[in-house]
């Protein structure tokens, strides 16, 4: 009787607010928000009298609620009133816990692997980017926002954890104790190739991380190194300053990246023109790239300081904000980023400028196996190529 009551008035509420929302509607014809608050309660109505059980609405308006925002995009998401506290509280722990070497976003419903760290034990266990997962401990993970997801993931260095994925196209789950590691410098791997060309991958967009590349620069720069390939697959931080700095070592004064609202662009940022290097430059790229990186990727390719090699990148390009809705929160994308040249990165990423189709998950470069740093070297031999 309780939640039938709870329906009826319910009900009653969305008829009044429709009868109301009607009027306005008539000087705004673009606004369908009431139409769809009329679909909401006929199917309120028709599952309260309907379904074959009694059902907990508390429980069905909170999947609602948690599935509208999500579906904007990755990385919004909604927070009961009884959660924000323990929501800023794990955001600011989570970024001094060590982890298990996972980037995750979720996408179509799934808690997906975007990124996996080179040396964690995520790594050392074949995890791969694009695996599902399904648990972690003994709590689901479907229904959590990600940051939940990361609070499970992450914790004292040392520590285990129990991680359950699907893998690739396969029904049943495997099962994985990962062992928390604290993040370490270096933050970039680097070596000579062979005369002439040199590589360098950033593994954390952290801050320092330019400084560090700009040194190792300078020290190829001074074995006659003039070709480089800079290899951002599997770097997913979102560190704006980071990227901004980095991008800078490689292009003259311009814009390196602006930020848009909804009426349009609000900044353009531009670097110190601190340009390191000068010579041509390859950049390794595919879904597994993402934030920062995207900055750094569409910035110098726009700037035709160099060429993206790979795939279209994953598409995070956004800026987050907690926003009171009530006694709740929903965290939402309020600005997003955008290319010198207009490309928005938010669920879009950006497109190499020669596409490699048959590149391999390989994050391990020294090896026969990397076919996309193989492909990039006889790139350089062969600039007319236009696809792998």
């Amino acid at each position: 009787m309780r939640k039938k009551l709870y329906i009826i008035t319910l009900s009653g509420f969305l008829v009044l607010f429709l009868s109301i929302g009607a009027l306005l509607a008539r000087s705004n014809p673009r606004d369908k928000t009431y139409s769809y608050l009329t679909i909401l309660s006929n199917i309120l109505h028709l599952v309260d009298t309907n379904y074959v059980e009694e059902v907990d609405f508390n429980k069905v308006m909170d999947s609602a609620l948690y599935g509208m925002v999500e579906n904007l995009d990755p990385e919004s998401f909604f927070v009961k009133g009884e959660d924000v506290d323990s929501y800023k509280k794990e955001t600011e722990a989570n970024r001094s816990r060590a982890g298990v070497g996972l980037s995750v976003s979720k996408r179509f419903g799934l808690v997906t692997v975007i990124a996996v760290e080179k040396g964690s034990s995520a790594f050392e266990n074949k995890i791969k980017a694009g695996d599902s997962i399904r648990s972690v401990g003994d709590q689901y993970v479907q229904d959590l926002p990600v940051y939940k997801i990361y609070s499970l993931l992450n914790g004292a260095p040392g520590t285990q954890v129990k991680v359950s994925l699907f893998r690739g196209a396969t029904e049943k789950p495997e099962s994985f104790v990962l062992v928390r590691r604290a993040v370490t410098k270096p933050y970039i791997e680097s070596f000579v190739v062979q005369p002439r060309i040199a590589y360098i991958r950033i593994m954390h967009l952290l801050p320092g991380v330019e400084s560090e590349i700009e040194k190792k620069l300078a020290d190829f720069q001074g074995q006659g190194v003039d070709r480089l390939i800079l290899d951002l697959r599997s770097c997913v931080d979102e560190s704006q300053d980071p990227a901004v700095k980095v991008a800078d070592l490689f292009m003259p004064q311009t814009t390196i990246v602006q930020i848009s609202g909804r009426d349009g662009v609000i900044q353009k940022i531009s670097g110190d023109s601190k340009v390191a290097y000068k010579g041509q430059l390859l950049i390794l790229a595919d879904f597994t790239t993402a934030g920062g990186a995207e900055i750094i990727a569409g910035a110098i390719q726009d700037a035709g300081a160099g060429k993206i090699l790979g795939l279209r990148t994953y598409g995070r390009g956004g800026i987050q904000k907690l926003l009171p809705a009530g006694s709740n929160y929903v965290v939402l994308t309020t600005q997003k980023y955008v290319t010198p040249k207009g490309k928005v990165i938010l669920n879009n990423g950006i497109d190499p400028a020669v596409l490699f189709k048959d590149e391999v998950k390989s994050v391990e470069p020294k090896t026969d196996e990397d076919r996309m740093l193989n492909r990039a070297i006889e790139y350089f031999r062969h600039p007319e190529e236009k696809a792998a």
